[in-house]
């Protein structure tokens, strides 16, 4: 979805959404599931990097079906794409996937057909869901949340307060603060690895045109990060909190640098969704026309947007030759 149709949604609402279901579960689907199959696999101006050497697990969401008939699958596979399985499958869409600092627990945002959309957390040894979003009594669109980087606290942005804020909850999802309190749209909150702030989305500065700003636990107030582009939203933070991608413009994916605030482009794909980062902070990995790509994290100086980036890229097909969608691929540790 793009940034734009995104904030218009989180301030418009869906005057269609009923009430939603009282508890979410792994079930299975009542139709025949489709899994992802890889069809190709190959380096582009990177001839020596195998992706079958790396270690760890790509975690995606793959959505088949559209309308009333949506099917959505996180699925999990080997660095190459290979022995898909899937971790967590409903009739509806998911979306604003994360994972623990460990990977262990996957925290994303189901929205089982017309219900309003809920956050939950899926453990990745057991499979078990739980929702915790559940956190207040009224009708709340919940957009999306983030595990701190301990593990004991999560960030929500719901629209409890009638606008979306973003909330400090424990574990559980108990509100323990609200931390944003204005008429803008706030959204999509991550945490710097340190866990003494967080970045988020917000159009504070002007309707519709959102930017990023960083808040700080200590001061209780935030700052605008001040990159280029008339609109940035969506940041992913590197394991050492140096880097972030974001999304600019509503289609360009961008690499910056938190010290010198130095941003290059790191892709001319139209995505509209950040690339994330493996976990030893290496490589960006991304979706594009329904392939992962794998690429070493740009320098600065070298990478100019009409080069053809280095990548490892993933072409799959549907296993029942279904028209199907990936999104928000990230690289977890085994």
């Amino acid at each position: 979805m793009a940034i734009v149709m995104a904030i218009s949604l989180a301030m418009t609402g869906c005057q269609t959404m009923r009430s939603p279901s009282t508890k979410l579960s792994n079930t299975t689907l009542q139709s025949s599931t489709s899994l992802p199959k890889v069809i190709a696999t190959a380096p582009t101006n990177l001839l020596h990097m195998d992706a079958r050497q790396l270690s760890g697990k790509l975690i995606f969401i793959y959505l088949t079906g559209f309308g009333e008939n949506r099917q959505a699958q996180l699925i999990e596979t080997q660095i190459d794409g290979s022995d898909p399985k899937t971790l967590y499958k409903v009739n509806g869409t998911i979306m604003s996937l994360s994972a623990s600092r460990l990977g262990d627990r996957l925290i994303f945002t189901v929205q089982a057909g017309k219900s309003y959309p809920q956050v939950v957390i899926l453990d990745r040894a057991t499979l078990q869901v739980t929702e915790i979003s559940a956190v207040s009594g009224r009708r709340t669109h919940n957009f999306s949340g983030a595990i701190s980087p301990d593990g004991r606290q999560l960030l929500l942005a719901n629209s409890q307060m009638g606008n979306p804020e973003i909330f400090l909850t424990d574990s559980s999802g108990n509100v323990k603060q609200q931390l944003t309190h204005q008429p803008a749209i706030d959204l999509a909150p991550v945490w710097l690895p340190d866990g003494q702030s967080f970045i988020f989305t917000s159009d504070k500065a002007k309707f519709l045109q959102p930017q990023l700003y960083q808040y700080y636990f200590a001061k209780q107030q935030f700052l605008p990060l001040n990159l280029p582009g008339k609109t940035n939203a969506i940041a992913r933070i590197s394991p050492t909190g140096r880097l972030i991608t974001y999304v600019s413009d509503n289609s360009q994916g961008r690499l910056a640098d938190m010290a010198t605030k130095k941003s290059i482009a790191i892709n001319n794909e139209g995505l509209a969704e950040p690339a994330n980062f493996s976990p030893d902070g290496n490589y960006l990995l991304y979706s594009a026309k329904n392939r992962i790509k794998i690429i070493p994290v740009p320098t600065f100086e070298s990478l100019r947007l009409q080069q053809s980036p280095a990548s490892w890229t993933i072409e799959f097909a549907d296993s029942n030759h279904q028209p199907f969608t990936i999104r928000e691929p990230i690289w977890v540790t085994p």
